[in-house]
């Protein structure tokens, strides 16, 4: 997720332009920051995409008027009427907290339950694609609506392999032990048949 962060200070008449990195930054004579494009961090394909905005506009925000003075904020945004666009204006991380719980609870994500991300990898793309299908219709067999895409992620390939990913959601109080023993038994009746044996999978537990 890449911001700018546009700084103006009136008393010494500069401009500069910071890209991520703000955390712990103390800025003399700033009276004007410009978040520009909010947009970028709302729409970002991850369940977090609404918090992390929040944090980082609001830490942003925070660079201007520090040292007892009053400073502006500029946040350039096509949708003013976002939740998250009017908890930073306010500044409510309650409101914040609250929304994304209760949303985070409704859609079966993280505090409530566990994820696993399965990538698959393999340089054939149309392969791949018929791979990512198969084995998302055999994960949907054993774990039922827990299971998400396959979608093609961020980063959907990384020198000569495509990649794929598919999610699958665990409660909390189901045991990882067994959940791990299906993904493997699926993984290997896929890695069985000939056509998929030039299948790559891997997972990512609780994904950060």
């Amino acid at each position: 997720m890449n911001v700018s962060l546009q700084i103006l200070s009136r008393e010494n008449g500069y401009i500069d332009r910071y890209t991520d990195g703000f955390k712990g930054l103390d800025f003399d004579h700033v009276s004007v920051v410009g978040i520009l494009n909010a947009d970028t961090m709302l729409n970002y394909p991850d369940f977090r995409a609404y918090e992390r905005a929040f944090q980082l506009m609001a830490q942003v925000a925070g660079r201007a008027g520090r040292k007892n003075k009053r400073g502006r904020v500029i946040l350039q945004t096509k949708s003013i009427d976002h939740p998250i666009i009017a908890q930073v204006i306010h500044n409510d991380f309650d409101q914040m907290v609250a929304g994304q719980l209760a949303e985070r609870q409704m859609f079966h994500y993280p505090p409530y339950y566990r994820l696993v991300y399965v990538y698959l990898k393999n340089r054939n793309e149309q392969l791949l694609d018929l791979m990512a299908q198969t084995m998302s219709g055999k994960l949907r067999a054993v774990f039922g609506n827990r299971v998400l895409g396959p979608d093609k992620p961020p980063v959907a390939r990384i020198q000569t392999l495509f990649i794929r990913k598919i999610i699958v959601k665990i409660e909390y109080n189901a045991p990882m032990a067994r959940a791990r023993e299906l993904l493997v038994q699926v993984q290997k009746e896929m890695v069985a048949e000939d056509r998929f044996k030039s299948l790559i999978v891997y997972y990512d537990v609780d994904p950060m």
